[in-house]
């Protein structure tokens, strides 16, 4: 009786663990289900291991009381960060601050997500590093999380008492313009003893390229103040020297040639630094879109056999399962990804796997305007058949 509680215990795990890794080609994250409800049939497998043995009672009893003091030491003698991590793991999950793939800063860290576990979330950051937080930390601690919609990027400059204010609003305003910001603004920050301290900033659109632009604001705002013939005194200047009646602090100009690079780079550096995140959002926005096809297929079946010509219907039918099979090779794709992925990064060179990414992506968006293209159709004939009964 024994071995068939344990054959039958054995069997459920390895069950569970085939079901979900199947189910995983949709929804990404199901590791710690997986875990949890392993560990559920465990333990109810070795109690009935337990009271299968042929053994007296009072054995079986004092058995289950020491498995029963071990797993409470055990739960005892773990640090207290272990549960406080997982709770808030849990926590995390329910109130959703974040997504795979968005920026986020705690203390001097920042980067883009690119896993968040039950115990902890891992982040690469602006150096490519992988860095590991416990979720309690996420947790007690302030999160910024950059919005996919956009975020404001700004950048402070202290510039000297006189320079007209209008002159230097205007320069700043088309700093942020040439980058590309909406809504620019212009702020003064301080009035300092040598300087004033002005804060110019705008929406920036696409944060896909935030490191960049950053970098590329700041460039725009010291080439435009330099072209205004506008000097920055930050930090001050203090009187320690004799200067030249007339001496500014402006770098001499140089042909516009001279300082752009002769072959510019094939990818941009987030692409690079910020590869594990894009690879784990990618994949989170293919599952996403073979979810919604699982979901309408139903749909568009019930509504193509409610379609009354024969001829139609086997037309919508036909495009249909088109959409099907082209469907099952994408999951089939994603599966073998995430295994390539999931396996060493030195399994496949990660210019290779980026552009298999991207065209598995595009695969499953094209697969979405298909399925959208097919819903249009069958409103428009049943739309018209609805008419002509009227």
């Amino acid at each position: 009786m024994s071995i068939i509680t344990v054959a039958v215990t054995l069997f459920l795990i390895f069950a569970v663990d085939r079901l979900l890794v199947r189910t995983k080609i949709i929804h990404t994250d199901v590791k710690f289900a997986k875990h949890l409800i392993q560990f559920v049939i465990l333990s109810i497998g070795l109690i009935f291991v337990v009271f299968s043995l042929p053994i007296a009672a009072q054995y079986k009893e004092s058995i289950l009381s020491l498995l029963g003091i071990i797993a409470g030491a055990a739960v005892a003698l773990s640090s207290t960060t272990f549960i406080a991590n997982a709770m808030s793991g849990i926590m995390l999950r329910i109130i959703k601050p974040f997504r795979v793939g968005d920026y986020i800063e705690s203390g001097n860290v920042f980067g883009r997500v690119t896993d968040i576990h039950i115990l902890h979330t891992e982040v690469q950051s602006i150096n490519r590093d992988l860095v590991t937080f416990p979720n309690l930390k996420l947790v007690s601690n302030p999160l910024k999380t950059i919005r996919t919609s956009g975020t404001i990027i700004f950048t402070c400059v202290s510039l000297g008492y006189d320079v007209p204010r209008q002159k230097i609003e205007k320069n700043l305003l088309l700093a942020a313009e040439k980058t590309g910001l909406e809504n620019p603004f212009v702020h003064v920050l301080e009035l300092g003893d040598f300087s004033v301290t002005y804060k110019v900033g705008g929406l920036l659109k696409n944060i896909e390229s935030l490191i960049t632009a950053r970098s590329d604001f700041k460039k725009a705002v010291l080439d435009t103040l330099h072209e205004a013939d506008v000097e920055i005194v930050s930090p001050n200047f203090m009187n320690q020297r004799i200067l030249k009646e007339g001496t500014v602090f402006i770098p001499p100009k140089e042909p516009l040639k001279a300082e752009m690079p002769e072959n510019p780079p094939e990818k941009k550096p987030e692409e690079i630094i910020f590869d594990k995140a894009i690879e784990a959002e990618i994949l989170g926005r293919i599952g996403y879109v073979l979810e919604v096809l699982d979901k309408k297929e139903k749909e568009l079946e019930q509504q193509v056999s409610s379609v009354p010509e024969e001829d139609k219907k086997a037309d919508l039918k036909t495009k249909l399962g088109f959409i099907k099979s082209k469907k099952e090779e994408v999951k089939t794709e994603l599966e073998t990804m995430k295994k390539q992925i999931g396996e060493t990064e030195e399994n496949i060179e990660p210019e290779i796997r980026s552009r298999k990414l991207q065209s598995l992506n595009l695969k499953a968006d094209h697969l979405d305007i298909q399925r959208k293209q097919l819903e249009k159709e069958l409103e428009k004939i049943l739309g018209s058949e609805n008419l002509g009964k009227v």
